[in-house]
């Protein structure tokens, strides 16, 4: 080996010395090129987070102390409504007094009006016994004047003057209507009796007073605790011989009743609330 030759192998020897030390040492640098963005973000402190989070939530009204809300059972109370309402007013022990306009309606030639005065007094609340007076006027209609000059008809009709008589009254029949913006009660009855009718041949000879009998139905509008409207269709039959006529038969007078009834004592005893 020559001396340019030795010379030449002293300075690389430096050169190649750093080299192999790095790759003996084996050093990765994959670390320092990883991005940042695939890091954990590490999570902020509880202390600093519970603000922000206390900031975004709703405020909610405390609710108050139980003393300030009333009970149940008194709302319950005070706002319960009955499905089915008691009477407003009743009838037992007291006295019942009606005035009377009636007119027949079952009569085409001669009609009856009349004024009546009603009485009754109430063993129960569903059940009465009344006694009812009577003044009656017979009016011809324009057709007995047709039947008497077209066709010389006779038409033998009673004249019934006045009437008595004694009725069994029974209520079974309650409930409520609505009028005029109101609530009206009403109870519906019927009736049926006995009495005497006096006619225009009562006084004759050998005549008198005659035996009658009532069947009926009505209906009373109670407004107040003392006062009713009165509405009822009665049927008054009786035997009578008219002017005229060789032979009796049965009378049948239909009256339409309407009036005003008042009860004694004004308030009745255990009313109950409506």
């Amino acid at each position: 080996m020559n001396r340019h030759t030795l010379l030449l192998a002293l300075c690389l020897v430096p050169a190649l010395a750093p080299a192999q030390s790095q790759e003996g040492m084996g050093l990765d640098l994959t670390e320092e090129t990883q991005p940042k963005s695939e890091e954990s973000p590490t999570p902020p402190p509880a202390e600093e987070a519970a603000p922000a989070a206390t900031a975004t939530r709703p405020v909610e009204e405390e609710a108050p102390p139980p003393e300030a809300l009333p009970p149940l059972t008194d709302i319950t109370q005070e706002d319960r409504v009955k499905s089915v309402q008691r009477k407003v007013y009743r009838k037992q022990g007291r006295f019942e007094l009606t005035p009377l306009i009636s007119v027949s309606v079952n009569d085409p030639f001669y009609s009856k009006v009349g004024v009546s005065l009603r009485g009754a007094y109430y063993l129960a609340d569903t059940l009465a016994i009344s006694a009812r007076g009577s003044l009656m006027q017979v009016v011809p209609s324009d057709d007995v004047r047709t039947a008497k000059r077209a066709f010389y008809s006779k038409i033998y009709n009673s004249v019934p003057e006045w009437s008595a008589m004694g009725d069994v009254e029974w209520s079974p029949l309650y409930g409520k209507v609505a009028f005029l913006n109101s609530i009206l009660h009403f109870d519906g009855y019927l009736l049926a009796g006995a009495g005497v009718v006096k006619t225009e041949t009562s006084s004759l000879p050998g005549r008198g007073l005659n035996p009658a009998a009532d069947l009926g139905l009505g209906m009373r509008f109670v407004a107040q605790d003392f006062i009713a409207v009165n509405v009822a269709l009665i049927n008054t039959s009786y035997v009578d011989q008219p002017l005229g006529s060789a032979k009796g038969a049965i009378q049948n007078v239909m009256t339409l009743n309407a009036g005003i009834s008042l009860f004694l004592p004004f308030r009745s005893t255990g009313r109950d609330a409506e």
